[in-house]
């Protein structure tokens, strides 16, 4: 048996993790986040197999995060900056491990408009809604991008009962049924213009081309990218053995739990593989 880092506690870091500890590893858990990752932000998912009539990405979060946790006896919660190649194996904040499965996602990207880190260090911008429960006196809401998870989160918005003003700049991208429902749904505005600047004024200001706006909070969802701890003695793309990784943090935006969990269940199997061999 092994030693393994997961560094990720997704869909992908759940999935690996519990079919670790199945295999009878010892595994050590690093998370910056919540357990669950950005599903917490889904509306719904539908595609998951399981779930005849879908199942809402906050739900299907909770219940692999109760899995996860089932399984875990204890997550390190801080973001792993660097993972370090030694002669035995690999090394995360002085602890050394057989292998690691990078299972770190992706991160939101920022909008770049002038005012935006002003916003957000107020707390009237964010990159998701997974908070959007513990929201107090929120009304109206501005989301700033024109992707598919834009949409997402402004139906799951306006079925919060909050008023929603889409705002993107050429045209909404993603597929028909997720464009059709935002269409027709009442509680969204959709507004064609690009933000120019952002400011504070009691509420979060919004600046665009010819008008300016007032807003309680504001969500800029204008893509993901993914970001990886610093690699010390190899590079991703020549790893070495027993450095594997799994989810959006290979497959990039496309953002899909049936294939994060995917990847994560064949990480820990060829880990193990890896691992047997050594043996």
């Amino acid at each position: 048996m092994g030693k393994v880092a997961v560094v990720g506690a997704g869909p992908a870091g759940i999935a690996a993790t519990i079919q670790l500890i199945r295999y009878g590893h010892e595994v050590q858990v690093y998370e910056k986040g919540r357990v669950s990752g950005a599903l917490w932000n889904a509306r719904r998912v539908d595609n998951y197999p399981g779930f005849p009539e879908g199942i809402s990405g906050s739900e299907l979060a909770n219940q692999m995060e109760k899995q996860f946790l089932s399984h875990v006896d204890n997550i390190i919660i801080n973001e792993v900056e660097e993972i370090r190649k030694t002669d035995a194996g690999f090394s995360i904040m002085g602890m050394d491990f057989d292998g690691v499965i990078l299972c770190t996602g992706t991160t939101p990207k920022k909008a770049e408009f002038p005012g935006e880190d002003e916003l957000a260090d107020a707390g009237l911008l964010h990159y998701g809604i997974a908070e959007v429960d513990s929201w107090r006196g929120v009304k109206e809401v501005a989301v700033i991008g024109g992707g598919e998870a834009s949409i997402d989160m402004s139906l799951n918005l306006a079925e919060n009962n909050i008023s929603v003003t889409l705002i993107y700049r050429s045209e909404l991208r993603g597929i028909i049924s997720l464009k059709e429902l935002a269409f027709n749904e009442e509680g969204i505005t959709r507004l064609e213009g690009e933000v120019k600047s952002a400011g504070i004024d009691e509420k979060a200001v919004v600046h665009l081309d010819n008008r300016e706006l007032r807003f309680d909070r504001v969500i800029v969802s204008v893509g993901r990218e993914v970001v990886l701890p610093q690699l010390v003695g190899f590079s991703i793309d020549h790893p070495p053995p027993r450095m594997l990784v799994a989810g959006d943090a290979t497959r990039g935006n496309l953002g899909q739990v049936a294939m994060a969990v995917g990847d994560g269940v064949q990480a820990a199997i060829a880990m193990s593989e890896y691992l047997e061999e050594r043996n």
